[in-house]
């Protein structure tokens, strides 16, 4: 603050409030994961698109010093408690989320895409959430590589769209 001329009691002062300084924190940070999940599918077909979005944010704080990281899963207990502003721009990040991983989803066929959607980012935040309470790493890879595993389950298990249903021939049996 002090390399860009503000006190502490002027940067306070340039947002208001305590909560509209979270609102504008939390949709900035949404918007710089947003932005990197669509630079780092660009081009890919949407399995690979989706694969991509969901390690990313698995390991959003796996490193040394984590970039990119979601509201929801750092601090989704404590934003419950905030208010309606700060909720807002929250619930606007987790509908981002939803519509990249649901254009995926969609492109590859699956009915009910967007509830499949809500599903994995469901599972993506629980996942990291628990796994950066984790008593040491072994366990909190479990936890990212079961929510991975999770993943790929509700995919190989959602009925695909548009698939045309084979009518069943009757039998004599079911005639008479």
């Amino acid at each position: 603050m002090v390399a860009a001329g503000l006190t502490q009691g002027g940067f306070y002062r340039h947002f208001g409030s305590k909560e509209l300084l979270v609102a504008e924190a939390n949709g900035a940070a949404f918007a710089q994961l947003m932005d990197m999940f669509e630079r780092a599918i660009v081009g890919k077909p949407p399995g690979e698109a989706l694969d991509t979005v969901v390690s990313l944010y698995l390991h959003q704080l796996q490193g040394k010093d984590p970039v990119y990281l979601c509201p929801l899963a750092t601090l989704g207990s404590e934003l419950r408690h905030t208010d309606e502003q700060v909720k807002a721009t929250t619930v606007d990040g987790y509908e981002r989320l939803v519509r990249l991983i649901a254009q995926q989803t969609q492109q590859l066929g699956i009915a009910g895409h967007a509830d499949v959607a809500n599903a994995i980012v469901s599972t993506l935040v629980g996942a990291v959430t628990l796994s950066g309470l984790a008593p040491d790493p072994r366990t909190e890879e479990t936890i990212l590589l079961n929510a991975q595993n999770v993943v790929r389950v509700l995919l190989q298990c959602s009925p695909q769209a548009n698939v045309p249903t084979r009518k069943r021939r009757s039998s004599q049996a079911e005639r008479a």
